[in-house]
């Protein structure tokens, strides 16, 4: 037997072969019954659950205390990486403006559970971008002038998102797909857009979309991203709380999901050539050669047309149109 898909098991005092699968596991942690989901290990002989590597007993000791904060409406570990990721603030930073002691944060990271009252004061930071700044100045003199500027400046970032609904979407798109180029992120807007007509039968985008050599381009959008040029966008901001999608619905959301788990695993030159396939772009390219420069706006009821003619409204549907339109 390999030696790799083993694990010892004590009611077998054995090194037995072991299946794993997610369970509902109950068990009680600070006198309170909790409840997690964990991929529990178990020995093929007996059915006695199995440690099946190095790291299984500190996992599942993990999701216990996670399930215990949430049963006690504590912020979990996650939670406080978005804060971090958000601010773009280190954990000693984050103990100053909260008021914690120094060394708070980084104890969490640890295994210690906030208290209640910790707790709120992170979920509202989380939640809450003016009262995280309010903190930030009133803790002013705790932070060095690098941390506080660089506070300064996410914060002006935060605003501009706070302000701006294409902005959210953009951010969205970026830290969800990880890596993106200026080039990708204009297409997978106006398909965003336009899957948005076929699934919830409204505009996303209220800014004016261009036909350009290369597809849909919006202006605003491309002259933030232009410095990248062919390379991945690495300036979003990995959060979902607060300002950060304030702007839009959960259905909406849910078109933008439906955009990037289809045409967001493409390269930028194919979601380039299914621009070039589609009504609302050909028909704004007529008087342009190829290769020439264009700034024509895209008409948003033949957009709207196309999307819902096509019934761009699922997963499957859109596979099945990116396939067919790739001739795949």
């Amino acid at each position: 037997m390999d030696k790799m898909n083993l694990a010892y098991c004590n009611e077998c005092e054995d090194l037995v072969e072991f299946t794993e699968q997610e369970e509902i596991v109950e068990e009680y942690y600070r006198g309170e019954l909790v409840r997690f989901r964990f991929k529990v290990g178990r020995c093929k002989e007996c059915g006695h659950e199995v440690a099946t590597d190095i790291d299984y007993n500190t996992r599942r000791s993990e999701e216990k205390i996670e399930a215990y904060k949430r049963l006690k409406g504590i912020i979990l570990q996650d939670d406080i990486v978005e804060i971090l990721e958000k601010y773009d603030v280190g954990k000693e930073a984050l103990a100053d403006i909260a008021g914690f002691g120094k060394a708070t944060i980084k104890r969490y990271f640890e295994g210690y559970i906030p208290t209640k009252k910790y707790s709120d004061i992170l979920s509202k930071f989380l939640n809450d971008e003016r009262f995280f700044y309010s903190k930030v100045e009133e803790n002013r003199h705790k932070l060095k002038d690098s941390a506080y500027k660089r506070l300064i400046a996410r914060y002006s970032k935060l605003k501009d998102i706070s302000e701006s609904k294409i902005e959210q979407v953009a951010n969205y798109i970026i830290t969800n797909l990880g890596e993106v180029t200026p080039l990708a992120l204009e297409k997978l807007l106006a398909f965003s857009n336009g899957v948005n007509y076929a699934l919830n039968g409204k505009r996303l985008l209220l800014e004016e979309c261009q036909a350009w050599q290369h597809g849909y381009v919006y202006p605003e959008i491309y002259n933030k991203y232009k410095k990248y040029k062919f390379n991945p966008i690495d300036n979003g901001i990995n959060s979902t709380h607060g300002c950060m999608l304030s702007k839009l619905t959960a259905d909406e959301i849910k078109a933008i999901d439906l955009v990037i788990k289809t045409f967001g695993v493409y390269s930028p030159k194919t979601l380039e050539l299914i621009s070039h396939s589609q009504t609302p772009w050909i028909e704004k390219r007529i008087a342009y050669k190829d290769d020439e420069p264009g700034n024509e706006v895209i008409d948003e009821t033949s957009l709207k047309k196309y999307f819902v003619d096509k019934q761009l409204n699922t997963e499957e549907k859109i596979v099945s149109y990116i396939m067919a339109t790739l001739k795949i």
